[in-house]
């Protein structure tokens, strides 16, 4: 099995029993406000958490929505009063303990139980593991990173997340099977199209 890399698991939002829900991105008013970005599936849902921690593992913080922004939210800070203050918070990320996400039936998973997951193809055969899932306004997608390079898509894909290419996730025994070989036939024919469209133009 291959061994994650930790900078790509750390990247991803995981580091050990602990996941990443969002990021300080700067101050914001002569308060002490932050500006918030949300990493949560519901953007709002990160003020319902009561056990947030600055870095995984770290200090406890406590957060109070004062609105919503264009890039995510202003927030507030317990203790923290000042521009200043709030400037040094920049670029910390926010982190809850794993076993705050808690299935509750067996088949039952969060998106976030999918990052680091082996990814294997039909036959079995162990092709990569699930960096990240990111959804970028049509549908989830899950982005592998392969053990071998694809020709012409390199090692870095993203497989949309439906069943027909995606039909099996495990958490227990941390695998998700990959139609892998339609997935490919796919990306030829998109190109083929493209190309073809290309030429007619």
């Amino acid at each position: 099995m291959t061994i994650r890399p930790k900078k790509d698991l750390e990247q991803a939002g995981i580091e050990g029993g602990w996941i990443c829900i969002g990021a300080f991105a700067g101050s914001h008013g002569v308060r002490g406000d932050v500006k918030l970005k949300s990493f949560t599936e519901q953007p709002e849902a990160i003020f319902s958490y009561s056990d947030i921690h600055i870095g995984a593992g770290g200090s406890k913080v406590a957060l109070k929505k004062v609105r919503a922004s264009k890039d995510g939210y202003v927030a507030r800070v317990e203790g923290v009063t000042n521009p200043e203050d709030a400037l040094k918070l920049k670029g910390k990320r926010l982190y809850i303990p794993r076993d705050t996400f808690s299935a509750e039936e067996d088949d039952e998973f969060y998106l976030a139980d999918l990052i680091a997951l082996t990814a294997v193809d039909e036959s079995g055969s162990e092709i990569g593991f699930v960096k990240s899932v990111e959804n970028f306004g049509a549908e989830d997608l899950l982005e592998l990173i392969l053990n071998a390079p694809v020709k012409g898509l390199g090692r870095s894909v993203f497989i949309p997340f439906r069943k027909a290419l995606v039909p099996v996730v495990d958490i227990k025994a941390g695998r998700v099977e990959i139609a892998f070989s339609e997935w490919q036939k796919s990306q030829v024919s998109e190109r083929d199209t493209d190309d073809a469209a290309g030429e007619q133009n």
